[in-house]
């Protein structure tokens, strides 16, 4: 490491490899000093947080996948015809 601080393309990279391996102790804390600084980089961390948590939770049955309601259909369709 060159520097004391990561820059955000650094970071991301390491949040994202942080949630398969552990890093080594000075990276986490490097990483941590980051974030405390860079919202977009926490916001970037919160959302592979819950990407990852909202995968392991998707049933590859598609019998047993959650459905969308009626109303939530037509909804959907509402703004896709706004949008057009």
């Amino acid at each position: 490491m060159k520097h004391w601080m990561f820059r955000c393309d650094e970071v991301s990279q390491k949040v994202s490899r942080s949630l398969d391996v552990s890093l080594p102790f000075h990276h986490r804390m490097a990483i941590r000093m980051h974030l405390l600084m860079c919202r977009y980089c926490a916001r970037f961390r919160r959302q592979l947080i819950l990407l990852r948590a909202v995968s392991r939770n998707v049933d590859d049955d598609p019998s047993t996948a959650a459905r969308l309601s009626n109303e939530v259909k037509a909804r959907i369709k509402r703004a896709l015809r706004a949008a057009a």
